[in-house]
């Protein structure tokens, strides 16, 4: 008998003293709980105590299944330890376990105690299973008397100095533990992409439901015609648990992976803990033909294969308590991507407003009559510019004549040295309306050579204005294009072209401008309800709009007095004008929409109009 038991034994006849009489303890109670566990996952279990009075002690002796089940963990429970105990021996024995507790087994002897009362958790133990089953099995986890340990114990609690077992009247409820067939184990391939001009890896994910994974082998093929198998990867899941063995196999039409998790000493159990979709490996593979744009993309497959791979050729499992695994495989694809041409240059044109290296706008709305302002931009983020030629194209627009300038631009800033432009507004030379232009930065002696610079951010090289046509359709759109071969007023065909290192660039992105012609901006001043009446309605949607949150169609038609600012003042000139003899409203209005000669631009609206 070893000291610890020895220590226990004599800690219980210290509190147990000779029962005279009878007694009956009809409810003191000692119960296993149920549980139940899929694949080999541990499931921790229970002793509950019912207790008529406050129990100084027990010893439990419970045996089960040694060929389906392995126990550890065997510990006190929360009532227990909440008591204070201070003697807990747990012994594990080759058909079952014992638990001997005394709660004040130690100076100063205090007297503690777990008190009365019913469902009291006093002891934990965790059952594993050692073998997988098929169909739900149940399997008995029972106390038993005289069984177990040596001399052999009995289940018992100790009240009052007396010890109470099956005899006096503890009243002993087994427990049972289903095992239930675990839900399938799978490896599969992720579907995943390179491009045919590079590599990448294809991720093998693990759901291991049966258990924790204490290693595993890999086989898997591919088509050597369409990929190359460079090298396999542990998974960031294999790399976290710590593996300790590791052999990888390439061959021409596949590779192989075995991995042992924990393979050296002290060997501490390290495994890869049962989950979903665990990382496992990655194979890493290159193209083996060439696609690119507009040819589409190809796909190959990548196979899980048994019995192929390999001298002895391997098979893909995985092992969960030391046993070997055949999981569901499900096979995945590599997707070889066409590779994108590169860039002849990457120098761009645009045309947008001022703001459009900032913004990005370079085109939005117009109306017949509109002044529009149209701005040139270059970025080039690897060459310089000595100079650059725009042939540009429109339609329902009049550029000015004189208004083509690069003033405030960068080839103002660094001192362009020749501007020239010509502006073709005439629709009936043949050849539509045009715009052609040359900047050249170092044109006149002292020839210092100065260039535009390098820039990933667009920058305005100049600007012209121009007018949108008065019989511009509503809900058409007009352009302003980079057009090439075009010759202004001239006979030279002009193209688009940037000059680097003294050469003409002209295969780069242009970007132009497209606009929708809207109604020309109108309405009756004081028609606040836009209703296109006047009317006391109007005095009332001016109060709801000022007061009651009310969102009007057109502000500038609630500024009845003109003055910018929607308030009361707009409601009292429109009562004033309708019942006291009071001005009209300003222009546009009361009798005639139009435009709002005004410039207060925070409140200008389009309300449907003058359109064609």
């Amino acid at each position: 008998m070893n000291r610890s038991l020895s220590r226990l034994y004599s800690a219980l006849f210290a509190v147990v003293f000779t029962v005279f009489g009878s007694h009956l303890f009809a409810q003191n109670a000692l119960s296993i709980t149920n549980g139940s566990t899929a694949g080999l996952a541990p499931e921790t279990m229970s002793v509950l105590m019912d207790a008529d009075a406050g129990v100084q002690g027990f010893v439990l002796a419970i045996t089960y299944d040694t060929s389906l089940l392995a126990v550890s963990n065997v510990s006190a429970g929360q009532e227990t330890l909440s008591a204070g105990a201070e003697l807990i021996v747990p012994e594990t024995l080759g058909a079952g376990f014992t638990l001997g507790v005394v709660i004040d087994a130690t100076a100063p002897f205090d007297g503690q105690e777990i008190p009365a009362g019913a469902g009291l958790e006093i002891a934990t133990f965790t059952l594993t299973p050692l073998s997988l089953v098929t169909v739900d099995t149940d399997t008995a986890i029972a106390f038993s008397d005289g069984v177990l340990n040596n001399p052999p114990l009995s289940n018992i609690i100790v009240q009052n100095g007396q010890s109470i077992d099956a005899n006096t009247g503890l009243e002993l409820n087994d427990g049972s533990l289903t095992l239930l067939p675990p839900p399938p184990d799978t490896m599969r391939i992720e579907d995943s992409s390179i491009n045919s001009d590079g590599s990448g890896s294809a991720r093998v994910l693990l759901s291991n439901s049966s258990g924790d994974a204490q290693g595993f082998v890999l086989s898997i093929t591919h088509d050597p015609a369409i990929v190359n198998l460079l090298g396999i990867n542990l998974g960031s899941t294999t790399n976290s648990a710590g593996a300790e063995l590791v052999v990888s196999e390439i061959y021409a039409t596949g590779g192989t992976l075995g991995v042992v998790l924990d393979f050296e000493t002290p060997f501490e159990g390290q495994s890869i803990a049962a989950g979903n979709d665990n990382h496992i490996a990655s194979y890493v593979y290159s193209s083996q033909i060439d696609i690119e744009d507009p040819e589409p993309a190809q796909s190959t497959l990548l196979t899980f294969e048994d019995d192929v791979l390999g001298s002895p050729a391997l098979d893909n499992v995985i092992v969960v308590g030391g046993i070997s695994l055949s999981p569901t495989l499900e096979n995945g694809s590599l997707s070889i991507l066409p590779t994108p041409p590169p860039p002849v240059f990457d120098t761009a044109f645009y045309i947008g407003q001022r703001d459009f290296g900032e913004t990005g706008t370079n085109g939005g709305i117009g109306f017949p009559g509109q002044d529009i302002e149209f701005c040139f931009f270059y970025s080039d983020p690897n060459d310089n510019l000595q100079g650059v030629q725009l042939a540009v194209c429109y339609d329902d627009l009049t550029l000015v004549d004189g208004t083509f300038s690069i003033a405030g631009s960068i080839a103002e800033e660094l001192g362009a040295e020749f501007v020239h432009y010509q502006i073709d507004n005439d629709d009936n030379d043949g050849d539509g309306r045009e715009l052609v232009a040359g900047i050249l930065m170092d044109a006149l002696p002292p020839f210092e050579n100065q260039q535009l610079p390098t820039t990933a951010t667009p920058l305005l090289i100049a600007c012209v204005d121009a007018e949108v046509d008065s019989g511009a359709i509503c809900g058409d759109t007009f352009s302003i294009d980079f057009c090439d071969g075009i010759n202004g007023n001239g006979m030279v065909a002009i193209n688009n072209l940037a000059v680097i290192n003294y050469e003409s660039v002209q295969e780069f992105e242009r970007l132009g401008a497209t606009y929708e012609i809207i109604p020309v901006p109108a309405f009756l001043r004081g028609d606040c309800n836009t209703d296109t009446k006047v009317d006391l309605a109007d005095a009332a949607t001016v109060i709801a709009t000022e007061f009651q949150g009310y969102q009007a169609l057109c502000l500038d038609a609630c500024d009845s007095n003109d003055d910018g600012i929607i308030n009361l003042a707009d409601s009292v000139y429109l009562l004033n004008f309708l019942f006291s003899f009071g001005n009209p409203t300003p222009d546009p209005g009361p009798y005639s929409a139009g435009e709002d000669p005004t410039a207060d631009d925070a409140l200008d609206c389009a309300l449907p109009a003058a359109c064609n």
